[in-house]
C-alpha cells in the first residue's frame, strides 16, 4: 500500500467512527428567550416553584425544580430563596400552591416573599422511552429522555423575561452504561442556567 492511499484509508476510517459516534450520541433540542439584553439586571433575589407535572411519574415537577435551584446555586449569579422557606410561609398564611402555576400567581407570591423573580416552568417528558434503533439487548432498547420547560417572571412587572425549553435523550452506542434520566435532567438544566449568564 503507498502512502497516499494509506493516508486516504486513515481519513476514511476516522471519518467513518465519526459518523457511528455522532449517530450514536443523543439527541438535543433546546431554545432560549430573553426580553432583552438588560432584563435581567434588576434581579437579584428569586425563587423556583415546583415545576408542573405533566408526565406520568410523581413528584417530577419538585425534582426538576430541585435539580435546577441546584445549577442556579452553582452560578452565584441570584440569592435563591428555598423553597422551605417559600412552604413556610404558605403554611403560615393558610395557603398553598396551586396545581398549576401561572405568571399571574407567581408575580403575587414573588411581590409577598420579596423577590425580584420567579421561576415557574412544567416537565412534558421524564421516562425511558423505547429506541427501536439500538442494536442492543431488547431490555436495553429504553433511553432517558427529559423536556423541560422554564420561565423567570419578574414580579415588579408580572412579565416572563427569561424562557428556555430544551428536550433531551442519551444514547450512546459505544458505552455499555447508559446515563440515568437525572444526569440527563442536570445537563439540560445547567444549558438553561447557563442562558442565564
Amino acid at each position: 500500500m503507498n502512502t497516499e492511499s494509506g493516508g486516504f484509508f486513515r481519513i476514511a476510517v476516522s471519518l467513518a467512527v465519526l459518523g457511528l459516534f455522532i449517530i450514536g450520541c443523543g439527541h438535543h433540542y433546546k431554545r432560549v428567550y430573553l426580553q432583552s439584553e438588560d432584563a435581567l439586571a434588576g434581579v437579584r433575589t428569586v425563587g423556583i416553584l415546583p415545576f408542573e407535572n405533566l408526565t406520568k411519574f410523581p413528584d417530577t415537577g419538585e425534582i426538576v425544580a430541585d435539580l435546577f435551584t441546584t445549577e442556579l446555586y452553582s452560578q452565584h449569579r441570584f440569592k435563591i430563596m428555598e423553597r422551605t422557606k417559600i412552604q413556610t410561609y404558605l403554611e403560615e398564611h393558610n395557603d398553598s400552591l396551586p396545581e398549576v402555576i401561572d405568571r399571574t400567581y407567581a408575580q403575587e407570591l414573588g411581590r409577598k416573599l420579596g423577590l425580584d423573580g420567579v421561576f415557574i416552568g412544567s416537565v412534558s417528558e421524564y421516562w425511558y422511552r423505547l429506541d427501536r434503533r439500538s442494536y442492543r439487548y431488547l431490555d436495553e432498547w429504553e433511553e432517558p429522555a427529559v423536556g423541560i420547560n422554564a420561565r423567570m417572571v419578574q414580579v415588579s412587572t408580572g412579565e416572563v423575561i427569561w424562557a428556555a425549553s430544551s428536550t433531551r435523550s442519551s444514547r450512546d452506542i459505544f458505552s455499555v452504561d447508559r446515563d440515568h434520566i437525572n444526569r440527563i435532567s442536570q445537563i439540560t438544566l445547567r444549558q438553561m442556567a447557563e442562558s442565564l449568564e
